[in-house]
């Protein structure tokens, strides 16, 4: 009788886990909260979805902020596309502006009209364009330490982030965390940023897809698991009485 009752317990248990996390969890895209074990993510938003996602493709999102100058020199800051997916950080003096200028004004912004992919490799996702500019008058900002950029991808074969500087593609030195949809780099100018895979890196594997089904279900993925915890503990408390 004690083993039924725990059967039981941890059956419910289990679906008022499930269904909490379905309430406490916010929507949008996180980080993973421990290395190989991510939160579900919201969908990724691509400027062209592949066929299958067009449907339900939401358009990605730009980010704006205006930082202060002080003779010449931008203190730091940061700025993140609204959806989350791009976050560009600066640190002290790592942007220049004229001696005249009062504020920098800097921009992330997904490209419509992205270049040729870097040469055997193939452009994951979007490509951004990260910008910035002085006012008044509206010149453009000199970089000169790199800055931080941290960019999603979407599920499929991943290996570097790549700069392209209106002439050329540069890898970018990219780290990443395993289970994490994101990727991070140091670039030192101001220009186009992308993920990037093999040219011909193969189709989707069975972790991708599954990767896929969660970035598209989310939170209910995780209502299935553990309901499906809660009916197997069921079953087995009934098949031991």
């Amino acid at each position: 009788m004690v083993l039924a009752v725990t059967a039981r317990q941890a059956g419910k248990l289990a679906l008022v886990i499930g269904l909490a996390v379905a309430v406490l969890l916010p929507s949008g895209p996180r980080p993973a909260l421990f290395d190989g074990l991510p939160l579900p993510q919201a969908p990724y938003r691509y400027v062209n979805p592949p066929p299958d996602l067009a449907s339900s493709n939401q358009p990605p999102g730009s980010g704006q902020a205006t930082l202060p100058v002080q003779n010449g020199q931008v203190p730091g800051g940061g700025v993140q596309t609204s959806d989350g997916q791009v976050l560009v950080y600066f640190g002290l003096g790592a942007l220049r502006a004229s001696s005249s200028a009062q504020s920098a004004t800097i921009r992330i912004d997904p490209v419509t009209d992205p270049p040729a992919p870097p040469r055997a490799s193939q452009i994951r996702g979007n490509v951004y364009r990260v910008s910035a500019t002085e006012e008044p008058g509206g010149g453009e900002v000199t970089v000169v330490r790199g800055y931080n950029i941290t960019m999603r991808y979407p599920p499929g074969p991943f290996q570097e982030l790549q700069f392209y500087d209106g002439t050329n593609w540069h890898s970018l030195r990219t780290t990443t965390v395993s289970g994490n949809p994101y990727a991070g780099a140091t670039p030192t100018a101001l220009g186009e940023i992308a993920a990037t895979a093999p040219a011909g890196a193969g189709g989707e594997s069975l972790l991708t897809i599954l990767a896929r089904i969660v970035e598209s279900y989310g939170l209910l993925a995780f209502i299935i698991v553990f309901g499906g915890i809660a009916v197997a503990q069921e079953i087995r408390r009934r098949r031991r009485t």
